[in-house]
């Protein structure tokens, strides 16, 4: 069940960081300057989908939220 919302797009998913087993997203390896543009710009976890769009774009500085996730309440 979904408990935690992530930081990059807003959407409810289950992070699994204090869980007994290692949590899926250490299968997913994003590049250092990504991971540094992250770090800056959010506290909290991402959920999968937006760690595999940021992995399937190596060396991009783009960690905004994506504008096609906008909210309809216009966040």
């Amino acid at each position: 069940m979904p408990d935690d919302t992530c930081a990059r797009c807003g959407g409810a998913f289950r992070c699994g960081a204090n869980d007994p087993a290692p949590c899926a997203c250490t299968s997913i390896r994003l590049d250092a300057p990504t991971l540094a543009g992250l770090r800056e710009r959010y506290s909290g976890c991402l959920c999968l989908r937006c760690l595999a769009e940021l992995a399937a774009a190596p060396g991009t500085a783009e960690v905004a939220r994506p504008a096609s996730r906008s909210t309809a309440a216009g966040d």
